[in-house]
């Protein structure tokens, strides 16, 4: 039987992966190879980059289901145990896979995971460990613009959760590196061709959190241009590319720039901004949710296969189930056969399956989107996405795709605002309340109920309709040149409502292309056959009665993309 559309059912499908994905000791691994058997390897981002990002994604699953990882105070203590006592950075062991010492991916995935740590339980001796890291950021130089862009919003959070002045004063030096000295937003507001778009997102939703800090609405602005323009690069449901441009065959979409895309349209749209919620509903109901591992059997797993220091073998497909994509295209898992040319020998010329970075940031995704879906403040309940939601002061449950129905069950007296979906009129929308029309006001794209009363069940009726649009993606040369393009791809998109019903590859998709990471053709999945086949959902096109998802309540203090922004 279908179910209403929760975010807490694809965060407790995440333990899994969280829970089962490590060594003995605990440590995740980044590599997961598609060989025969399957195979996942650690590699030097293990120690810092995958782990602190497994911790705090563990940390708000634990917020959204109320379960706990079994590995979160295990990654916590082993990722204060990296921290050198006299740097205050994470500091990577030496291995036979890994180099050892520290970085500023390290550092920013750190602080951040911390920091999120500490809010979730404050604790003087977490407190003085971030004070120590975040005075250690003048160790690393701003040769790497793009590593500086990526630690701006570490420090805010820094700053704003523990007051700490130095952290702001910090993230201002970042800002003006990444705006003036070395911009990463050109001046047209875009990306420059062959960008990393996570770096570039990250980047971004810090620029937006100082830029709120210190009321620069003109640093804010810039901010929402250069979103706008990262709109222009998504389809429509949410495929980002990895990479602006690559100079090839090959275009796929990371869940680590989702994570930042949903973040970054998050703090826009509660901000001045709620124009962007209903493309943030598109994007998380959509190729966020299918960018998690469901069905791996395209991985040949050894089920008994014995461990190594460096590799495991065990039941990768299965411990595999709840990860994310690291590099999707808009029907597959995988948008190409490419290989590591990282590392050792046991390491280089297998080809990639997942790369476990995008391990923590998909949930860490949901839990923006979970976070802000609804929210109360001020005596107001605010239904900013068509998602289902638990809060202290009211319960929302949405049935979209299977019927245009939005509940609310108030559990206190309050203000009611609702988003209305992009694709209703306003003239199609019905509110009922104990089975009567009520009537209600209209302000941009939300209708509003004053004076509202606990034990209402307020209903929010509109027709849900099916339209089919067809979409291209593909790389465009440098320069933008008369030269044309490299191979394009074409969609025919069925959408019920918000939802992707439908996802079939127009033309006959070719096999092979160009891949610039390679230097060499490689095996291309656009069309129907490849490993991991997405948007399996055309029994959706159908309307049913959903049974009602299991929620958890939000009493969640972690919060870095909100309204509290503009006043801290």
């Amino acid at each position: 039987m279908p179910e209403t559309f929760a975010l807490e059912t694809y965060a407790r499908r995440a333990f899994n992966y969280l829970d089962r994905m490590v060594d003995a000791d605990g440590l995740p691994y980044f590599n997961v190879f598609w060989e025969r058997p399957a195979e996942a390897a650690h590699d030097w981002p293990d120690y810092g980059d995958v782990m602190t990002r497994a911790l705090q994604g563990a940390v708000m699953a634990r917020h959204m289901t109320g379960r706990a990882c079994v590995n979160e105070k295990r990654w916590l203590a082993k990722a204060l145990g990296y921290v050198d006592p006299t740097t205050g950075l994470l500091t990577r062991p030496k291995t036979t896979w890994c180099a050892g010492g520290a970085d500023a991916g390290d550092y920013a995935l750190t602080l951040y995971a911390l920091v999120t740590v500490y809010d979730d339980a404050p604790d003087p001796e977490l407190a003085a460990e971030i004070r120590k890291m975040v005075d250690a950021f003048p160790t690393f130089g701003k040769e790497n613009t793009g590593y500086v862009a990526f630690i701006i919003k570490s420090l805010m959070a820094a700053a704003r959760s523990l007051g700490y002045a130095k952290a702001a004063q910090y993230a201002g030096e970042c800002v003006r590196h990444v705006t003036v000295d070395t911009p990463i937003i050109q001046e047209d507001n875009t990306y420059a061709t062959g960008g990393h778009m996570h770096i570039f997102t990250r980047g971004l939703v810090g620029i937006a959190d100082y830029a709120l800090y210190v009321k620069d609405p003109v640093l804010f602005s810039r901010v929402d241009a250069a979103y706008r323009y990262i709109r222009t690069l998504d389809p429509g449901f949410g495929f980002l590319p990895e990479v602006v441009d690559r100079q090839g065959d090959v275009i796929a979409c990371e869940t680590c720039a989702l994570m930042d895309y949903v973040g970054l349209g998050v703090t826009l749209a509660n901000n001045g901004h709620p124009e962007y919620w209903g493309g943030i509903e598109r994007l998380v109901r959509n190729h966020m949710v299918e960018s998690q591992a469901v069905d791996n059997s395209w991985l040949v797993s050894d089920p008994v296969g014995k461990d190594t220091d460096q590799f495991t073998h065990r039941e990768i497909g299965e411990r595999m189930v709840g990860a994310y994509a690291g590099w999707s295209s808009p029907t597959h898992f995988l948008a190409c056969k490419e290989f590591l040319h990282w590392g050792g020998p046991e390491l280089r010329g297998k080809a990639r399956a997942f790369q476990n970075c995008c391990g923590g940031s998909g949930t860490h995704a949901y839990y923006i989107a979970w976070k802000h879906a609804s929210q109360f403040a001020d005596g107001v309940l605010s239904v900013n996405m068509h998602l289902d939601k638990l809060l202290p002061q009211a319960e929302v449950r949405c049935f979209q795709p299977w019927r245009g129905l939005l509940t609310i069950a108030l559990k206190a007296d309050c203000g009611v605002r609702v988003r209305i979906p992009d694709f209703a009129r306003k003239e199609g929308v019905r509110v009922t309340i104990a089975g009567k029309e009520t009537p209600f006001s209209v302000s941009g794209n939300f209708l509003r109920l004053a004076g509202r009363k606990a034990g209402e069940r307020i209903e929010v009726r509109y027709p849900v309709p099916v339209r089919v649009e067809k979409v291209t993606i593909g790389n465009r040369r440098a320069g933008r040149s008369s030269e044309g393009q490299f191979r394009q791809y074409s969609y025919r998109v069925t959408w019920k409502g918000d939802t992707v019903v439908r996802m079939e590859p127009v033309g006959r998709m070719p096999k092979s292309g160009y891949s610039d990471f390679e230097k060499s053709k490689v095996e291309l999945y656009y069309g129907e056959d490849g490993p991991g086949r997405l948007y399996r959902r055309a029994h959706m096109l159908a309307d049913a009665e959903p049974a009602l998802a299991e929620l958890h309540e939000d009493t969640s203090p972690v919060d870095y993309w909100g309204t509290g922004l503009r006043g801290r």
